[in-house]
């Protein structure tokens, strides 16, 4: 029945009965005797699907079994893993540090959808500045030279 259940040919399976049973039986199986055990109505119909039934069901325990232990071995790497970026957070290293906030940040925000370029032809925050210094001075000139 294990060898139907997992899907064995009939062919093969007779050729296994007969393999094992030659001494008992002369002439051998064939895969027609196989198919009419299994058949409705065979000898082993009745009893295949009680084996069938309960080789599903068992089947089925052992997935849910190893969903839920994926789950909790998932659940506690994923613990460690966060631990650990945690830890380098506090390293003396600012680039590893640097590395883990990314890592966090990444996880809990998600990744940037496109890259941020830095033009080196921007004018820094003191430039910038210097130039709204200049832009008000000259503003100011302006109204001095309107109101007189």
């Amino acid at each position: 029945m294990a060898m139907k259940y997992r899907g064995t040919p009939y062919k093969d399976i007779a050729e296994k009965l007969t393999e094992r049973f030659s001494k008992e039986v002369s002439r051998g199986f064939s895969d027609q005797t196989i198919k009419d055990w299994f058949k409705l109505g065979g000898t082993l119909h009745e009893d295949y699907r009680t084996y069938e039934t309960e080789i599903d069901e068992v089947e089925r325990e052992n997935l849910i079994i190893i969903k839920k232990m994926g789950a909790r071995i998932r659940e506690e790497n994923f613990r460690i893993a966060n631990e650990m970026l945690v830890a380098l957070i506090g390293s003396e290293n600012d680039n590893v540090k640097l590395g883990a906030i990314r890592e966090l940040l990444d996880r809990v925000e998600g990744k940037p959808k496109e890259a941020i370029s830095v033009d080196d032809k921007r004018p820094s925050y003191e430039e910038m500045i210097r130039q709204l210094e200049r832009e008000e001075e000259e503003y100011k000139k302006r109204n001095e030279n309107e109101d007189d």
